[in-house]
């Protein structure tokens, strides 16, 4: 009997043991990442918090690219590859999330419809510009939007595949501009500012969003304006 009571007691210990220990390692594998980001818009500071797993990020980091091989054959076909980047659906959760923090702070400061494309520029402008040869030794690394999101980095495709994602989501059309001559991606929105750069695909006038510069709503750098684009047309979510 002593034997017997000995041995219960050392399952009773063991048996929470075992289950904090399974909580650990689910918590290892399932942890959630807290991102804080920090913004001015007009003069004031904005700021807001977005909850991320982990397995999520780590999911993204394993999906396929674009063949860059395919831009030579095909130019038109491997930049539509981003198309689907941006229209994934396993990040809406993610997105629907950002908008709302995004809005928060429109409905709080009184934003009309032209100063909230600007407040969500200025977002994404917020986000550190890095090369893929800087962050990757590599010459071309498109980011899905959750993997610029988690690292708050990337380069013109990699911020314009973002803010793409975020105003198809607002419920904005918006387009890829792509400028094959200077190497550069930018984003354009079918919204009717009176003042800027635009682009014309069938018959929709796409303005200029500066995703990885500073310009504000509507106007792209010098160089680009007088430049023709490939667009790349998104449907609303």
């Amino acid at each position: 009997m002593t034997i017997r009571k000995t041995h219960i007691a050392w399952l009773c210990l063991l048996i929470p043991a075992i289950v904090l220990s399974g909580g650990a390692l689910q918590a290892l594998f399932n942890t959630t990442a807290k991102i804080t980001y920090r913004f001015e818009y007009k003069g004031d500071q904005q700021q807001f918090t977005l909850a991320m797993p982990l397995e999520d990020y780590r999911g993204y980091k394993e999906k396929p690219r674009p063949d860059y091989n395919l831009a030579r054959a095909d130019f038109y076909t491997y930049f539509a590859q981003y198309v689907n980047m941006v229209t994934d659906y396993h990040d809406d959760g993610l997105m629907d999330n950002l908008v709302y923090r995004l809005d928060e702070i429109a409905l709080a400061e009184g934003l009309s419809n032209q100063e909230r494309i600007g407040l969500t520029l200025r977002f994404v402008q917020s986000l550190t510009y890095a090369t893929d040869n800087a962050t990757l030794s590599l010459d071309e690394y498109p980011r899905y939007p959750v993997e610029t999101l988690f690292e708050k980095r990337g380069d013109c495709e990699d911020t314009s595949i973002l803010l793409a994602a975020i105003m198809t989501d607002m419920g904005y059309e918006v387009a890829l501009l792509v400028f094959e001559d200077l190497d550069h991606i930018g984003l354009g929105v079918a919204f009717p500012f009176k003042y800027g750069n635009s682009w014309i695909y069938e018959g929709k006038r796409y303005w200029y969003l500066d995703a990885s510069g500073t310009r504000p709503i509507g106007w792209s750098p010098a160089e680009y304006a007088q430049t023709a684009a490939y667009v790349y047309p998104f449907a609303v979510k």
